[in-house]
């Protein structure tokens, strides 16, 4: 009896402490997280806080600062530097200037699901290196994207001992910003308005760090009216926007 209950116990006790939230499906990734997370400390003063991040920096990176200008907040863009022309780039370094977020998002966007520990610090360092070659301020740099929601060990440990914090693949409210491991809420043609308000609220009474994420030069997949509803409940709710 005893040992049925200490293998129960693992299980409940997180679900008793948990600050994340689960959003949609429990892929494996998310069950993975929501079990950290769930062990994860709250500092007691936090603040709901909110983060766009707008991935793969194609045009669709001009609407996501019109929009930003019109909500008077700013984005983090997820950076692919092979696939950027020079008119982004240049855009991107003088948003920055300006208060913009960067983070990683891959060289070339390539799956690292079967990459070695080693070819995934060389990927990393190679966009490190293509943005100091172009002039990018790399101190505020904190996040990597891991490009496809890959998710193993090789990358986290990569991420981890390069010193960024990683947004995976998972659907996941995270429960302050100081997590290694960073789950998000995408936004889509298909998102949930309603349903989105309420994991909002939820994470609201929870004090939770909830990340935005956008594809916004993917046209089928982009909703910019969808993008625009759910920052202004969040701002209407008080959430602190961070970039």
């Amino acid at each position: 009896m005893l040992i049925v209950f200490g293998i129960a116990s693992i299980f409940i006790l997180p679900i008793c402490i948990s600050k994340s939230i689960v959003i949609g499906d429990w892929t494996k990734q998310t069950v993975y997280l929501w079990i950290l997370n769930s062990w994860h400390i709250q500092a007691k003063d936090a603040n709901p806080e909110l983060l766009l991040i707008d991935d793969d920096c194609g045009n669709g990176i001009f609407c996501i600062k019109q929009l930003c200008d019109e909500l008077q907040l700013k984005a983090t863009f997820a950076i692919v530097p092979n696939l950027m022309d020079e008119k982004i780039v240049d855009s991107l370094k003088c948003w920055q200037r300006h208060g913009y977020g960067i983070a990683l998002h891959g060289y070339n966007h390539d799956d690292w699901r079967n990459w070695t520990y080693k070819k995934v610090v060389t990927d990393i360092e190679k966009s490190e290196k293509w943005l100091q070659k172009n002039q990018f301020d790399m101190r505020n740099i904190n996040y990597i994207v891991s490009p496809h929601g890959a998710n193993n060990r090789a990358i986290r440990n990569a991420i981890k001992d390069k010193g960024y914090q990683m947004v995976t693949g998972a659907n996941l409210l995270n429960p302050d910003t100081m997590v290694f491991q960073l789950g998000r809420l995408m936004i889509t043609k298909n998102t949930d308005l309603e349903g989105t308000r309420g994991w909002l609220e939820k994470a609201k009474e929870r004090k939770l760090f909830v990340i935005i994420g956008t594809h916004s030069s993917i046209s089928d997949e982009f909703s910019i009216d969808k993008t625009k509803a759910v920052l202004q409940m969040a701002m209407k709710m008080g959430f602190k926007v961070q970039h």
